[in-house]
């Protein structure tokens, strides 16, 4: 009777520490946010760095085309259009984004920071849990390490990554799976929780099944009560093995679904490239790293690279030392955690394991991805220790070694971090490497994180008063993990939270003018890279995602998921892309707008926003065959201009270089520097600033274009007056917009530059108004015309061949998923013009889509499934029968029938 009073007792707690798991980080969430002015406690608002840039508009595009039932698969708001699947997988499944829809698209900012909130607290509860389960103990002291989980230093450098977060969630569900896998060998809860956890974010699902294995492997030979050989560990525990692999494999058969269209989509990609540097068994730090374990280490100013966020409370620091100076701990059990815990750093240290980790990419910006894996191994050993009571079993002198082993570590760490990483930079140079040095933490934080240590160290060695010792932990623990998530956010650039839901609202009825909507069966394009939205934004915003935004079809992007191909395809024709994840509306030319459908040039500040180009002719048109075997040339965007004028058939000079009449170059001052943008300032060298003198041989848009990228484009002048981009584009090539000149004018082109040997390959030329127009005019009179049921993944429609236009041209990259058929009949579709990347080596792209034609009338029908999404649903189907079967008949129902049984007896 007392015991299953007892019992009950424990259970009332559990749920009172679930309860209290869930609220503590919640409420430390809410005044951090608070303290940040951060929405909804304020006016400021997540608009940084991905959050502003990706995961925002991503959202508003799935709230606003599953609202109006216009979500497909394929999107034309994506760069030039696109599967969404693996931008879907990468960004956007997770349950909590349900929340979306509870709010208007102008209040986004406001759902995501409700979103983070809530998932963080999830976080706590989730951990709480595991700790209760897997080790069958309940109390208020797991409050202290589901909190420190929660919002570990992983979480407070990156929470605004919001998809990470899901993976944090569901890891102590996988952890918990795999010790009842060991246990009992029931493999249920792990398969479960590892399936959603590939589902939620296989990126860092990936990870998960990496961390899976080495647990595994240490919860096995955990069991050992002595050294064991291998054959004897693999006979005794063959069933637990045998029930992981088959429950591992499981979980990826059911996450075949999101797997295989992924997989095939991030294929397209330019993460597929290779480096041999990625692969060397090269350390990425040193003892500095140490450092991390003290509060406020790292801030937002270092998130490009720094070193890995180790930061996990005071206390979980001591304890994890407390671990291996405790004498209630055997020397064996010491000896795995801790080749467990170093087994699970070198994936941090040693370059060939982190990227093998990063799945086998090294990651650009936000490093050590992987850590918060490391912090949930500490954070168990750590629990292991607080139940041996250190308190109670522990002599003085161990107590005093723990404290001088933490005061030890971290002032190793402190003082390296001054002068190892300046070294480092020092001998090897690198981008990274002068980050990585700018990251360290000042060496005052030192006596914070001692006085922290030696704070701790009272109350974990204090034996009376236990309840208040408790709470008095509970307390330090949650101010100093709230601190370090303040101090995280120091130097981000909040956005306005009212500016965002003004200019959202100015923008968008703009766009309902023209009755802009990418799902619309009258395809066109939109260049509106002069939105007001960027209003909203402090820190730079490049318009990228606009489209997304926005739902219209426009020419710009910005993922993980960038389709490299259609990336390639835009550079070489002049438009500006910084790397492979980006691609900007900046760099077009009236042929550009002509091939890319552009029907609408939007202006949010002018008097006239609305342009309707004489360029547009269609989203298709019947073209000369030979424009399919066209290859462009990588860095050569104007001959490339050229090329396709002569296959379309354009007359002669219909593109006119302009004469150079004289050049001009002398030494930069003061003032002419003044006009360069901030991120090109600091960089050290000589400067120069060059001026052409150039003749205008044709009326209309005179562009120039940088082959050897020689050009601050910030310090643009024309005929004195300024004339940057929007965007800043320094260091790269792009075909930069002069300004409309009559023929015959004398135009002087001034810019600050390093190189100046290099400028006499700049090319300057106009593209005569009268002659494109009519070249316009005439491939728009054998336009490719869409009926009303066309769709984004269903186009239908007719066109005119003619014995010179025998291919129909698509404003569509020729990407997998599209077929075709011609008056009922498939066909093979043509790839038009075709791309090249010479860096980091030469590569060759599909072009756009070419649809073979014949002379007179044709019923072109253009169809898109996503590549491997019907195998991948069908596995996934199959996978799910599988374990629903397994589940019900050996962890319910054989279990049920095996009790009948004894209790018939």
């Amino acid at each position: 009777m007392e015991q299953h009073h007892n019992a009950l007792a424990q259970v009332r707690v559990s749920r009172w520490v679930y309860l209290g798991a869930f609220l503590i980080p919640l409420v430390i969430m809410c005044v951090v946010f608070w303290q940040l002015k951060v929405t909804p406690f304020g006016k400021h608002s997540l608009l940084i760095s991905d959050t502003g840039a990706q995961y925002i508009p991503i959202l508003e595009y799935l709230r606003s085309t599953v609202l109006h039932g216009q979500f497909h698969l394929f999107s034309f708001a994506l760069g030039t259009g696109s599967s969404i699947v693996p931008l879907l997988t990468y960004y956007v499944i997770s349950p909590f984004n349900l929340l979306i829809f509870f709010f208007p698209a102008a209040q986004l900012p406001t759902a995501v920071a409700w979103i983070v909130i809530l998932k963080i607290a999830t976080i706590g509860l989730t951990t709480a849990i595991f700790l209760r389960h897997a080790f069958l103990r309940s109390g208020w002291s797991l409050l202290l390490f589901s909190t420190a989980f929660s919002l570990c230093g992983f979480v407070a450098m990156y929470f605004y990554d919001i998809m990470w977060l899901d993976a944090l969630i569901w890891l102590p569900i996988v952890a918990w799976g795999l010790h009842r896998l060991v246990s009992t060998h029931h493999f249920g809860l792990y398969t479960a929780g590892l399936t959603i956890t590939i589902l939620s974010n296989y990126y860092l699902g990936y990870m998960t099944c990496l961390f899976s294995v080495l647990y595994f492997i240490y919860l096995i030979v955990e069991h050992q009560p002595a050294p064991t050989p291998f054959k004897e560990t693999w006979r005794m525990h063959w069933p637990a093995i045998r029930q992981f692999i088959f429950g591992s494999l499981l979980a990826g058969l059911m996450s075949m679904v999101v797997l295989i269209p992924t997989a095939l989509g991030m294929l397209q990609t330019g993460k597929s490239n290779f480096f041999l540097d990625n692969y060397l068994p090269m350390p990425l730090f040193g003892p500095e790293v140490l450092a991390q374990f003290g509060v406020g280490t790292g801030d937002f100013r270092s998130h490009l690279y720094h070193a890995p966020s180790l930061f996990m409370g005071t206390l979980m620091f001591l304890l994890l030392i407390v671990y291996f100076v405790s004498p209630r701990i055997k020397a064996v059990e010491k000896k795995r955690t801790m080749w467990l815990l170093i087994a699970m750093g070198l994936s941090l240290f040693v370059t060939v394991f982190n990227t093998v980790w990063h799945m086998f990419q090294q990651p650009a910006g936000f490093p050590f991805r992987n850590v918060y894996f490391f912090t949930f191994l500490a954070l168990i050993t750590a629990y292991r220790a607080w139940q041996t009571h250190p308190d109670q079993t522990m002599n003085d002198p161990q107590k005093i070694l723990a404290l001088l082993w933490g005061a030890s570590l971290l002032t190793i760490g402190f003082i390296s971090a001054q002068f190892i990483p300046k070294w480092w930079n020092h001998f090897m140079p690198s981008y990274n490497n002068e980050l990585y040095a700018n990251s360290q933490p000042n060496f005052h934080l030192l006596w914070l994180a001692l006085g922290l240590l030696l704070l701790n160290t009272m109350l974990v060695f204090i034996t009376e008063w236990r309840p208040i010792r408790i709470g008095l932990m509970v307390l330090i623990i949650s101010g100093e993990l709230g601190s370090n998530l303040y101090l995280a956010s120091q130097g981000m650039d909040f956005g306005s939270e009212t500016k965002f839901e003004k200019y959202f609202k100015k923008d968008s009825a703009l766009l309902d003018r023209i009755d802009a909507s990418s799902t619309k069966f009258n395809l066109h394009r939109i260049d509106f890279l002069h939105s007001t939205i960027s209003n909203a934004y402090t820190g730079p915003y490049n318009h990228y995602n606009d489209p997304l935004m926005m739902d219209y079809a426009g020419l710009s992007s910005y993922s993980s998921t960038l389709d490299e191909q259609s990336r390639v395809f835009q550079h070489d024709l002049g438009y500006f892309s910084q790397n492979v994840r980006r691609v900007s509306a900046q760099g077009y030319t009236h042929l550009t707008d002509t091939l890319f459908s552009v029907k609408y040039r939007l202006n949010a500040d002018s008097p006239h926003p609305v342009t309707r180009l004489n360029s547009y002719a269609g989203f298709g048109f019947a073209v000369p065959t030979k424009l399919a075997d066209i290859q462009l040339r990588d860095q050569a965007a104007l001959f490339n201009q050229q090329m396709i004028l002569d296959a379309l058939g354009a007359k002669p000079d219909t593109l006119a270089r302009a004469t150079t009449l004289g050049v001009n170059t002398r030494k930069a001052t003061a003032a002419d520097l003044n006009r360069v943008a901030a991120k090109n300032s600091r960089r050290s060298g000589a400067r120069y600033v060059q001026t052409f003198k150039l003749h205008v041989n044709a009326t209309g848009l005179l562009h120039g274009y940088s082959p050897s990228a020689n050009i601050i484009y910030s310090s643009l002048l024309v005929n004195g007056k300024k004339a940057k981009p929007l965007i800043n584009a320094d260091g790269t090539r792009y075909v930069f917009k002069l300004g409309q000149h009559q023929k015959g004018e004398i135009v002087k082109v001034s810019y600050v530059t390093t190189r100046p040997q290099l400028g006499y390959s700049n090319e300057f030329v106009s593209l005569d108004q009268a002659k494109y127009v009519a070249l316009a005019q005439s491939l728009k009179q054998q336009r490719f015309k869409l009926s009303r049921k066309s769709g984004v993944t269903w186009l239908s429609g007719t066109v005119r061949g003619s014995a010179q236009r025998r291919l129909l041209y698509v404003s569509i990259p020729d990407t997998p998923g599209w077929h075709a058929t011609v008056n009922g009949k498939p066909v093979k579709i043509r790839s038009v013009m075709h791309a090249q990347s010479i860096v980091p080596v030469v590569q060759n792209f599909r072009g756009m889509i070419g649809v073979p034609i014949h002379t007179g009338k044709n019923h072109v029908v253009l169809t898109y499934t996503t590549p491997g999404l019907k195998i991948g649903a069908i596995l996934s189907a199959l996978g799910a029968i599988i374990f629903a079967f397994l589940v019900v008949a050996g962890e319910w129902y054989r279990p049920w029938k095996q009790r009948r049984e004894r209790q018939s007896k």
